[in-house]
């Protein structure tokens, strides 16, 4: 996943188990190793894939954020973050890539079917499921934790029993209980032919989404739904405080400006510094 995986409150066995749980998602799930299921799938060129109990829980997963987002977070997007550039693991992407962006891909998250572990969709539909996975990770991975405990990775946590959660450009909160995302393009950036690119992809274009924000934090009770959130919300720019808070979530945007938070998060997080 390119991330680092704070762990917190959890015994040496159940350390043990989350080790085991994320080598499992990212051998299941990475776009980066030849051998992963996601790649396996990717390559088919039937239309009907059988597909892992855990692959298919998570496209199923995916498929119902695409449809509680109105296909903001489109896990059909693997073509289209190839074509920005985003084709290896971003630690080794260059700063400015010679080549031009490929071309367009939009998203096509209602040509997928799922039926249990059987997969369909049209030939040359490349699946990415990372809009989910590594928070959807980070949930379960705190299920292994018997006692208060936090799981953190790359921006993504889950907690349980009270911690205290440093916030983008300063500040913070605590998170009694419930998870806490961050998204932006403050940090997974990269050029193509000196053209900014980064990985939060416009579905309706397949291009990287031009957005007033450089980072969105939302806080709810799971780290797959602040995640999802902060997602839609970045992608919504100007309506995304407003969609937040039709959702009852708490938001907090950062631009060039500076910070915007909006009512949810102004009436429900008093104790954030």
């Amino acid at each position: 996943m390119g991330v680092d995986v704070v762990v917190g409150g959890a015994t040496a066995h159940e350390l043990d188990r989350i080790e085991r749980h994320f080598e499992r998602w990212e051998q299941v799930f990475s776009r980066f190793r030849d051998d992963s299921e996601l790649n396996h799938v990717n390559r088919s060129e039937s239309q009907f894939v059988v597909v892992s109990e855990l692959f298919a829980r998570v496209a199923q997963t995916a498929l119902e954020v695409a449809r509680a987002t109105g296909g903001l977070v489109d896990p059909t997007l693997g073509s289209a973050i190839e074509a920005a550039g985003y084709a290896r693991d971003f630690s080794l992407l260059p700063d400015d890539d010679e080549r031009p962006p490929g071309p367009p891909v939009p998203g096509s998250w209602r040509t997928l079917r799922l039926y249990g572990r059987l997969l369909s969709r049209p030939p040359g539909v490349q699946l990415d499921l990372n809009g989910v996975v590594k928070s959807l990770a980070v949930d379960d991975a705190l299920g292994f934790i018997e006692g208060e405990g936090l799981i953190a990775a790359g921006g993504d946590v889950a907690g349980r029993g009270g911690a205290t959660v440093e916030l983008p450009r300063g500040g913070s909160l605590s998170l009694l209980a419930g998870g806490l995302a961050t998204t932006g393009t403050t940090r997974r950036h990269w050029r193509r032919q000196g053209l900014l690119q980064h990985h939060l992809l416009d579905p309706s274009t397949g291009r990287p989404a031009e957005s007033r924000w450089q980072e969105v934090t939302v806080a709810a009770g799971s780290c797959l739904g602040a995640d999802v959130a902060a997602k839609a919300a970045f992608l919504l720019s100007e309506d995304g405080p407003d969609w937040l808070d039709e959702h009852g979530l708490p938001g907090r945007f950062l631009d060039a400006r500076g910070e915007v938070v909006n009512r949810a998060w102004r009436d429900r997080l008093p104790f954030a510094a």
